[in-house]
């Protein structure tokens, strides 16, 4: 589990930190795109603007493991990482920013 986890294992418990952005992930759209939009758009800026996302994380990694979880229905896998000064958390529902 993240540093920035709850104690909870059961991962009901909303991670520490303000939310600032909470988005709903668009059917059809990766992962990776959904985290920049979201940044970009918390950031005011276009998502060409944003530091390289693969850079602090492999992009093909995160789709694919929300994306298996996606196809077999389950929502229970959430993961948590840190891009643009937030702590980013996405399910396979939402992506959330979160400032720490």
């Amino acid at each position: 589990m993240s540093s920035f986890a709850s104690d909870d294992v059961s991962g009901t418990e909303p991670l520490d930190g303000t939310v600032v952005n909470e988005t709903q992930r668009e059917s059809g759209v990766s992962v990776t795109v959904s985290v920049v939009r979201a940044v970009a758009e918390a950031e005011d800026v276009v998502p060409a603007e944003l530091p390289v996302l693969s850079e602090i994380l492999d992009p093909e990694a995160l789709d694919g493991l929300v994306t298996d979880v996606d196809g077999e229905g389950g929502t229970d896998v959430r993961v948590s990482f840190r891009y643009c000064g937030y702590i980013v958390v996405v399910t396979a529902d939402s992506v959330t920013l979160l400032t720490d």
